[in-house]
């Protein structure tokens, strides 16, 4: 699951904006995070990441997303139903919307709460069902409609009826609509989300030799020609995880950066000495960490 979740949680972020003014269809002025002090134990549920967002009107919301794919064992309605309890057990005056994206074909039959067993009816109907996504199954061209560059960057997983120029409008939209480093890694998950080999050449060339006015990005450009000296040595397939892997370290180093600060020498190293499955988990938490103090904290932990 990690080859979609991951991308998808950063690319969330990265946008956090645009992607809640979305999924509540409502116009937003603020949406931030806050540490966790859900009633114990926080740890078992297992969330991916929850917003606080301010509607234009002053109201509050709580957005919570949760992101299931194929390898996901936990049932998914379980999850659900315990992380809204404590949410709203937590935060009682705060009304919480909770959104499931299913990757890779997971939840194919999934509605609301999906199925239940017997014994769980009755909590469900206390709870208001969360809303499905299925990537899969989203009309990318009609995404591209709403002109949102961080959706834009998601047309990969979804279904295209013409996929060359769709990733075309794409890439149009992410350089039009951002600039600098946004528009870099905005980029870097388009590319990233792009799963599909035939759909993956096609964004690669594009971003290569159609950039539309995009300014020069020597950190795209190292991600696209990582994954040509790869794919040579090892296949285009295995060239191209490879390549990703080693993106996937500089973005979490400049992200790193840009949340922590420059980091020393020791503690540089200390991150690029992190085998796969920690770097993925850095990844993930980096949005989490304000200081080079926590950030060795968590290092501290995994190590």
């Amino acid at each position: 699951m990690a080859k979609t979740d991951n991308p998808l949680k950063r690319l969330v972020i990265l946008a956090t904006n645009d992607v809640a003014a979305w999924l509540l269809e409502r116009p937003i002025r603020e949406v931030t995070s806050r540490p966790s002090n859900l009633v114990p134990p926080a740890e078992a549920l297992d969330s991916d990441l929850v917003f606080f967002v301010t509607l234009e009107d002053g109201g509050e919301e709580i957005l919570h997303l949760e992101f299931q794919g194929p390898g996901s064992k936990r049932p998914m309605p379980l999850r659900m139903l315990e992380y809204q309890t404590r949410l709203t057990t937590t935060y009682p005056d705060i009304p919480v919307t909770s959104v499931v994206w299913y990757v890779g074909r997971a939840g194919a039959h999934a509605v609301g709460f999906d199925k239940l067993s017997q014994r769980h009816m009755l909590l469900a109907e206390l709870v208001e069902a969360n809303n499905v996504i299925h990537l899969w199954r989203l009309d990318g061209e009609a995404l591209l409609a709403l002109n949102r560059p961080v959706l834009a960057a998601l047309i990969g997983q979804t279904q295209l009826r013409d996929p060359e120029s769709a990733l075309r409008q794409a890439v149009d939209q992410i350089v039009a609509g951002t600039r600098g480093e946004l528009q870099e890694l905005l980029l870097i998950e388009f590319l990233t989300l792009c799963t599909d080999k035939e759909v993956a050449a096609m964004a690669e060339q594009i971003v290569q030799y159609d950039s539309y006015g995009m300014e020069e990005s020597p950190f795209v450009r190292k991600w696209l020609a990582k994954g040509r000296e790869e794919g040579r040595e090892e296949g285009r397939e295995e060239g191209r995880e490879e390549g990703r892997a080693t993106m996937l370290q500089e973005l979490t180093l400049r992200l790193l950066t840009r949340r922590c600060g420059t980091l020393p020498a020791a503690l540089h190293q200390r991150v690029v000495q992190l085998p796969p499955a920690q770097l993925l988990a850095l990844s993930d938490a980096v949005f989490e960490l304000t200081s080079l103090d926590e950030l060795q904290a968590w290092l501290a932990q995994v190590e």
